[in-house]
C-alpha cells in the first residue's frame, strides 16, 4: 500500500489502492464510498477495491475507543531523589521520563534534571517490571545541557531531554530548548520570585542532540548533532524581538515536545511517517497558544519536519520552522486548542481499537483523550485524580513491545506491563518518580510477538 498521510487518510476516510484512490464522505452513510480513480482501470480492479474500501471504513468507524484505567491501587516509587543518590548527588526530576530498547536489547529510560542534566536507568524488561529497583541508575550524566549560552539566535542555552528515537546503534534526542533572561540577571527582565511587572524574555527552540549505544558499554552520551544554531530541528517562527518586545509570561517559538509516535493508516498499518507534538505558550506573533504537530518521514534528519496546516479535510504537512534569522515562517496551526491548551506529554498507539491515546494533565488530574487520526480527539476522560505537585510529566511507557521491534515504546499492550509515569514533589528539593499500572479495559490484551508484529 502507497504511504498516505495519517491524518488524511483518517479525517476524510482515504485510502491510496492501485492507480486510484477512494474516499469515504463525512455526510455519506457508514460503508458509503465516493470512488475516484483511472478510467482505464478494470471494472472488477475497482470493485475489488472498493470492497476492501468500505470493510476498512466501517471497520474504524465501528471500533470504540479505549477505555484506559489504572489497574489497581498500587503505587510505586521508581526513583526518590532523597534514597537514590549518585555519591552526594541527588538526582531530581525536571521533565518527562522517556524509554529506548537498544539493539542488545537493553532498556534505557532518560530523564533531565533542573540544571538540564541528562540522566538514565538501564536494565531489562523483567528489571523494569518486576521490581522497579532493580533497574539500574547510571551515575555517569548522559548529557549536559546547561551551556549557559546568552545569545539567543544560537538556541543553546539551556536543553532538557524531552523525546527519543533509537534507529541502528544510535539514539537521537529532541530536547526542549530555551533562552530565559531570567538567568543571566538581565535587568529588562522579570526577576524569578518577584512581582515586577516586567516580561519574562523566553524563547525556545526544539533542538536534536544524538548519542551511540557501543555495546558492552551501557552508557550513552549525546552531544549536539551539529554546530549551533544548526542542531535545531524545529525554530521559532520569529527571531528574538527583544527583551522588552517579550511576552509577559510564557515563551516565544516551540518547545515540551511529546514522545514520537509512529503514524498508522486506517486499516492500522504504518503510513511511514513518524508524528510529534510541540507546544508554543505565549500567543505571540500570531502564533496561537497550543500544540502544533509536526510530521517526518525520518527522525534521525532533523530538517525532516513539518507543521500540519490546519485543514482537517486535505491535510498537509508541508512547512518547514527554518532559522528565523535567515528565513521568514508562518505561524503553525494549532490542533484542537480547546482541548490542548497545555502539553501533550505523551502519545501512544492501541492497536485493537485503532485509536491513539494522548496523556495530558488539568488542574486536578491527569487525563487521556483518544483519536483515529492525531487531528480530533475524544472530550478528556479522568486517569488519576491529582494535583501537580501530585504527579507531573504524565507519560505512558508499555515495555512488552520492546523484544518484538517496538524499540522506543510507541504502543500500549495492555498486557501487565504497562505503566503510567509521573513526578511527585514531596517537599522542595525531594521528588520521586512514581509510577502506576494501567490498563485497557474494553479489550482484550494485545501481547506481542511474531504473530502481532508492531
Amino acid at each position: 500500500m502507497p504511504k498516505i498521510l495519517a491524518g488524511a487518510a483518517l479525517a476524510t476516510g482515504l485510502l491510496a489502492a492501485g492507480s486510484g484512490a477512494v474516499l469515504t464522505s463525512k455526510e455519506a452513510t457508514p460503508g458509503t464510498v465516493l470512488v475516484q480513480g483511472s478510467d482505464n482501470a478494470p471494472a472488477a480492479r475497482k470493485q475489488a477495491r472498493t470492497k476492501t474500501t468500505v470493510a476498512a471504513a466501517t471497520l474504524s468507524t465501528t471500533l470504540a475507543a479505549p477505555t484506559l484505567v489504572l489497574a489497581d491501587s498500587a503505587i510505586e516509587t521508581f526513583h526518590d531523589s532523597n534514597t537514590n543518590l549518585c555519591g552526594t548527588q541527588k538526582v531530581h526530576i525536571d521533565g518527562p521520563v522517556r524509554a529506548f530498547e537498544d539493539q542488545n536489547n537493553v532498556i534505557h529510560l532518560t530523564v533531565s534534571d533542573p540544571n538540564a542534566t541528562g540522566w538514565q536507568w538501564t536494565g531489562s524488561v523483567t528489571g523494569f517490571t518486576n521490581n522497579p529497583k532493580t533497574a539500574a541508575l547510571d551515575c555517569t550524566p548522559v548529557m549536559t545541557g546547561n551551556s549557559g549560552n546568552t545569545d539567543p539566535s544560537q538556541f543553546d542555552q539551556k536543553t532538557w531531554i524531552q523525546a527519543v528515537h533509537f534507529e541502528g546503534s544510535t539514539v537521537y534526542a529532541y530536547g526542549h530548548q530555551d533562552y530565559f533572561g531570567t538567568r543571566t540577571n538581565d535587568p529588562d527582565c522579570h526577576d524569578a520570585g518577584t512581582s515586577d511587572g516586567l516580561p519574562y524574555c523566553w524563547y525556545s527552540s526544539i533542538p536534536l542532540w544524538t548519542a551511540t549505544v557501543s555495546s558492552p558499554d551501557r552508557h550513552v552520551s549525546f552531544a549536539r548533532s551539529s554546530a549551533t544554531p544548526g542542531h535545531v530541528a524545529i525554530y521559532p517562527h520569529v527571531a528574538y524581538p527583544g527583551d522588552a518586545n517579550t511576552t509577559s509570561a510564557g515563551w516565544i517559538g516551540y518547545g515540551t515536545p511529546s514522545n514520537i509516535v509512529r503514524g498508522r493508516n486506517q486499516d492500522g498499518t504504518l503510513d511511514g511517517y513518524y508524528y510529534m507534538f510541540a507546544y508554543s505558550s505565549s500567543n505571540f506573533g500570531g502564533q496561537g497558544k497550543g500544540v502544533c504537530l509536526f510530521r517526518s518521514a525520518d527522525p534521525k534528519d532533523r530538517t525532516s519536519w513539518r507543521a500540519w496546516d490546519g485543514n482537517t479535510t486535505s491535510p498537509q504537512f508541508t512547512q518547514q520552522m527554518k532559522n528565523p534569522y535567515s528565513n521568514t515562517n508562518s505561524a503553525c496551526a494549532t490542533v484542537q486548542p480547546s482541548l490542548f491548551n497545555s502539553y501533550v506529554r505523551s502519545v501512544v498507539w492501541h492497536k485493537p481499537s485503532r485509536h491513539y491515546i494522548a496523556i495530558i494533565r488539568s488542574s486536578s488530574a491527569v487525563q487521556y483523550t483518544t483519536s483515529t487520526d492525531l487531528l480530533t480527539w475524544s472530550a478528556p476522560q479522568t486517569l488519576l485524580t491529582s494535583t501537580s505537585s501530585e504527579a507531573v510529566y504524565p507519560v505512558v511507557i508499555d515495555f512488552d513491545g520492546g523484544d518484538y521491534g517496538d524499540s522506543n515504546f510507541d504502543r500500549i499492550y495492555s498486557n501487565g506491563k504497562s505503566y503510567l509515569f509521573y513526578r511527585k514533589s514531596i517537599v522542595s528539593g525531594h521528588t520521586q518518580i512514581t509510577r502506576r499500572k494501567i490498563a485497557v479495559t474494553n479489550y482484550p490484551a494485545d501481547p506481542p510477538g511474531s504473530s502481532n508484529p508492531y
